[in-house]
């Protein structure tokens, strides 16, 4: 069988409805009340306790409860102090919030201490608000997408010299005998993951530069998964790459259980889900029946349905968002449960 991997997405931010309101503020975490350090802690914990195979944060700065939300990199670096045996990663980085010599230093550093635990998640960044509070420059996205490009182009000759220094000259990225010491401890560095949609340049930046892709919550039904990996099988044809390197990843709400009122809230407060505006072309999730098909939900055997059709789809990695966290009783039941059906 193929190496079927399960992780876990780390709730770094909380999304409980708030007071008189019966909507969640992030439906990522509809059932956490208040962002708190311990308790995120210990869903991480539990996850490797469980045997997932990494722990992915988003890299956001203020979509949660009272615009609460952990920094990744800095998440990522305590959770490589605290973790033996899961991977971590960014799911995925925004490109244009850090400099990419100095995230190549960062993600070389990380992989040392971690002893090349590290997934180094990449995307173009999207949330304008995020860029208008924090001051930096949202460009369009064709110009988003070719500083990524560079970016990933540049942190590889970094990686790639080490010490003796590495030079880039770009359209928006300039080096000069940038030195990268100690170097990373996978070879020839870690498994970068481009995250994003757009089937003309994205998806084409996969084909060139990554070793997974990673879909998101909206693009995670079977047809669309399809589809889009036949784009970027098409697009390593005309580069000349062999897709057979490049795996691909679902990242999704889950929810665990064979409780039917358990089930039901849950539903209730993850749908309707209206999609950001660049998936308008899409109908948004209002009820039990949609969520089913973007979703892994239900009792332990309809989750392993579900996983068995996207794994047919190409699907190998699988980020869970566990919906009834805190409670940590649809994670414990999913590995205990669903995962040895694929391992």
């Amino acid at each position: 069988m193929t190496d079927i991997k399960f992780e876990y997405n780390v709730p770094v931010f909380a999304g409980a409805p708030d007071a008189g309101d019966d909507e969640p503020v992030h439906r990522d975490t509809p059932e956490y009340e208040a962002l708190d350090w311990e308790t995120t802690r210990r869903g991480i914990e539990k996850a490797e306790e469980l045997g997932f195979d990494a722990a992915w944060a988003p890299d956001h700065l203020m979509l949660g409860r009272d615009r609460a939300e952990y920094e990744c990199w800095t998440l990522l670096s305590a959770m490589a102090g605290f973790t033996d045996e899961m991977n971590i990663g960014s799911l995925v980085l925004c490109n244009d919030y850090r400099n990419p010599a100095l995230v190549a230093k960062m993600a070389a550093t990380l992989d040392v201490i971690s002893e090349g635990r590290l997934e180094l998640g990449l995307g173009a960044g999207w949330h304008e608000p995020e860029y208008d509070a924090y001051g930096w420059e949202y460009r369009d996205g064709f110009e988003r997408l070719m500083r990524l490009d560079e970016s990933i182009r540049l942190m590889k000759r970094m990686w790639d010299a080490g010490g003796d220094g590495a030079s880039f000259d770009g359209d928006h990225y300039q080096i000069e005998d940038a030195a990268c010491a100690p170097t990373p401890v996978q070879d020839p560095h870690p498994e970068i993951l481009v995250g994003g949609q757009g089937e003309q340049v994205t998806l084409k930046l996969v084909a060139k530069h990554a070793d997974g892709w990673n879909t998101d919550v909206f693009n995670g039904d079977v047809e669309t998964l399809e589809h889009k990996i036949g784009v970027i099988e098409d697009h390593c044809e005309t580069v000349g790459r062999d897709p057979a390197d490049i795996e691909y990843s679902w990242d999704g709400h889950v929810i665990c259980t064979r409780d039917e009122e358990k089930f039901d809230r849950l539903v209730d407060l993850m749908t309707p889900i209206q999609f950001e505006a660049e998936y308008q072309d899409q109908a948004p999730i209002r009820t039990e029946e949609d969520a089913r098909e973007y979703f892994v939900m239900g009792t332990p055997e309809e989750c392993a349905e579900a996983i068995e059709a996207r794994i047919e789809a190409g699907v190998t990695k699988f980020q869970c968002w566990f919906i009834d966290f805190p409670d940590t009783e649809g994670m414990e039941l999913f590995a205990d449960e669903v995962m040895p059906e694929f391992r």
